[in-house]
This record gives C-alpha cells, sequence and structure tokens, in this order.
C-alpha cells in the first residue's frame, strides 16, 4: 500500500504543468510596397466617347514573359519551317566519355559521311548518332554495313524534324 502511495506522489510529482516558452513579440512588417495599386477608372461622359484614353503597355525589362514568349516565337518558327516525323536513327556510342564521343563521331564521319554522325550529351551520357531514316528497311541495310565498323551499334527509333524545301 505504501508503494502505491509512492507511486501516485512520483507520477503527480512528473505531471508538474509547464509555462509556455514561447512569448509574444511585437513583430510587424509594413507590406504595403508589395500591395497592387488600383487606380478607379474615370466616367466617360457622353460627349467624349468617340475619344478613349489607353495608356502603351511597356513591358519591363528582363521580365519572364519576354522569354516565355521568345521562346515561343521560336517554337512556332520552327514548327512553321518543318514537320516532327517518326524515323530511325543510328547509335554508334552511347558513354560517358567525351573523347570517346568525339572519336566515334570521326571515325563515322570518315567512313561514312553522308550520315552527318552528331554528338549529344544528356546528363551524363554522351551519344553518336548518325542518319535520319523514314525507311525502316533503308535504315536496316546502312544499319548492317555500319555495324561491321561498330560492334554495338544500334537502330533506334527517334522523333525528329523533316524540313520540306
Amino acid at each position: 500500500m505504501r508503494t502505491y502511495r509512492l507511486a501516485i506522489l512520483i507520477l503527480l510529482g512528473a505531471c508538474k504543468a509547464s509555462t509556455p516558452t514561447s512569448t509574444t513579440s511585437s513583430y510587424s512588417e509594413d507590406l504595403s510596397i508589395h500591395r497592387p495599386v488600383i487606380v478607379a477608372e474615370e466616367k466617360v461622359d457622353e460627349d467624349s466617347k468617340d475619344e478613349v484614353k489607353t495608356e502603351a503597355y511597356t513591358p519591363l525589362s528582363g521580365h519572364i514573359r519576354q522569354e516565355l514568349d521568345s521562346i515561343g516565337r521560336v517554337a512556332y518558327e520552327e514548327n512553321r519551317a518543318g514537320k516532327y516525323v517518326e524515323g530511325y536513327v543510328i547509335q554508334v556510342y552511347s558513354g560517358s566519355s567525351r573523347d570517346d564521343a568525339n572519336n566515334a563521331r570521326y571515325k563515322m564521319n570518315e567512313l561514312f559521311p553522308e550520315l552527318d554522325p552528331k554528338v549529344s550529351y544528356h546528363q551524363p551520357t554522351f551519344r553518336v548518332k548518325a542518319g535520319r531514316f523514314t525507311d525502316r528497311l533503308k535504315a536496316h541495310r546502312i544499319y548492317e554495313q555500319v555495324k561491321k565498323d561498330f560492334p554495338t551499334a544500334l537502330l533506334i527509333p527517334e522523333r525528329f524534324l523533316q524540313k520540306y524545301e
């Protein structure tokens, strides 16, 4: 019985009410400079309806909208110049070494200059791709020739921009 009383006293002593640790501070900040300014519209007289007062829109320099508009114009011009088509390319190298990728491109350019090999980099991989074929049979014939000099070559489907003259 005595141990129960002792346990209850210890338990009640452990359940002591704590005082709040945070105190209210008098923090204040003036955010009125960030609020938009709303100008009341002027009423137009019936006599001067023909005269409309408009201010010219002057975009901010370096504004994100200008960048997006310029990117949109570039994409529009590219799409207008050609059409994306499904086709095939021959990948002769894929790896993390820039020097090996450039060597593969030089060798490919010496052996098959008509295929116009290009190096692309998508982190962390360099790839050398050559040729743009819309016909799989023609792509496979040339792939068999390339495979003799580049045993790790692959014929892969790819979407590319076909320009029309």
